[in-house]
This record gives C-alpha cells, sequence and structure tokens, in this order.
C-alpha cells in the first residue's frame, strides 16, 4: 500500500498566511499597474497561487477531532 503524502496542519497554517498575503499584494499590483498585459499575469499569479493553496488544504492532515458540545441537561 503506497503512503499519501500529507502535511502538517502548522505548515498549511503558514502556506495560508503566506498565500494570502501574496494575493493581497499581486491584488495591489492588479489594480495599480495601467498595462494590462501585466494586470493579466498578476491575475494569472493570483489563480496559481490560490491552486497551490487548495492543493495544500487537501494535503492538509487533519486536526484534532472535535468533541460534541455539551448539551444542557446531561
Amino acid at each position: 500500500m503506497r503512503a499519501r503524502f500529507t502535511v502538517s496542519v502548522e505548515a498549511a497554517a503558514r502556506v495560508f498566511d503566506r498565500a494570502h498575503s501574496t494575493l493581497v499584494w499581486l491584488a495591489v499590483l492588479v489594480v495599480v499597474l495601467p498595462e494590462p498585459s501585466v494586470r493579466g499575469l498578476a491575475i494569472a499569479a493570483m489563480v496559481a497561487v490560490a491552486l497551490a493553496a487548495s492543493v495544500v488544504a487537501c494535503l492538509a492532515k487533519g486536526g484534532p477531532p472535535h468533541l460534541p458540545a455539551p448539551q444542557s441537561g446531561d
């Protein structure tokens, strides 16, 4: 049986933090830069960053199981 490649929760959180800041800067470039070809390149980079973050989300190990909330009357 082949092992599945996984990413730790901490590493996934770092990737998401960095992807978020990268997307913000790329969005600023899209707004500020006047040339359409550069805007298109920045938008393509945004799509690539979002797809990479999605792949990391799919490969991340599940966190600890959530305990059910206590119900009143128990």
